[in-house]
């Protein structure tokens, strides 16, 4: 499952995207000027608000290109399910849909998630679901909805990728190296690996090997201590050299 390439793409904003303080910036500005603003809860006083949204606005925008990935992945999955087309969300539109809830959202939570990674993802995953939905009933209004056919995602990539994509991991304390993301085949055959691995473990390994986020960080933002964080990491790679060992594999051929 393919859609936007949004490994690359998001590596791509990432080169792009300095000077980030600015953007930051323009964020911050848009968010403040389209969240709306609800009384205080009872729960909460000013600083404690205040405090929330500094959090957002500070380590939750940090994030940003990490949620993007996940807005892709997740609209991939709405298009699959035949609910959208692949150009009828826009992926940069629904991620800031994701962080205005999230300004709305603090106000309302008796505490700040432990797993603020997490938190965030679940609410890119609603906001893509709800617009789909939306947009699939819009597009339906009044007529009988056909399911949509869509071509297949390439199939397994040769051996020679996958062996260099191996190489690639040999060293699990190393980041994923630019030149190799530059090559389709490899992006392809690496979104397929991770789409096999559970959410925690994929957004936890992005954040290090393509986000190039220290151990410190990512422990800041998941809840998880930086023992447990580089120890997930060396896991997963583990687990990705594992399966691409058994896809380079060659099939003996029976005697005959």
């Amino acid at each position: 499952m393919v859609f936007q390439d949004p490994y690359f793409h998001a590596l791509r904003r990432r080169l792009q995207a300095a000077p980030y303080d600015e953007a930051r910036r323009r964020l911050t500005a848009r968010l403040a000027e389209t969240t709306p603003h609800p009384p205080r809860p009872p729960h909460l006083t000013p600083d404690e608000i205040a405090q929330r949204e500094q959090w957002l606005y500070r380590e939750g925008l940090d994030l940003y290109l990490p949620i993007l990935r996940t807005v892709l992945r997740a609209i991939a999955r709405e298009v699959e399910a035949g609910l959208v087309e692949p150009t009828e969300l826009d992926p940069e539109e629904l991620t800031f849909a994701t962080y205005q809830r999230a300004r709305s959202e603090l106000r309302e939570l008796p505490q700040l998630p432990r797993d603020r990674f997490a938190w965030l993802r679940r609410l890119a995953h609603d906001t893509v679901h709800r617009a789909a939905l939306a947009r699939h009933a819009e597009r339906h209004r009044g007529t009988a909805s056909e399911p949509t056919e869509h071509p297949e995602a390439p199939q397994a990539e040769s051996q020679g990728t996958a062996a260099r994509l191996a190489a690639a991991l040999a060293d699990p304390d190393l980041p994923l190296p630019d030149d190799l993301l530059a090559d389709p085949e490899t992006r392809r055959l690496l979104d397929q690996l991770l789409d096999r691995l559970p959410e925690q473990w994929r957004e936890t390994y992005l954040l290090s090997a393509l986000d190039r986020w220290s151990d410190e960080q990512i422990a800041a933002v998941t809840g998880l201590l930086p023992d447990e964080v580089r120890a997930l990491v060396h896991a997963t790679v583990r687990l990705l050299r594992a399966w691409l060992e058994e896809s380079t594999v060659q099939p003996t051929r029976p005697k005959e």
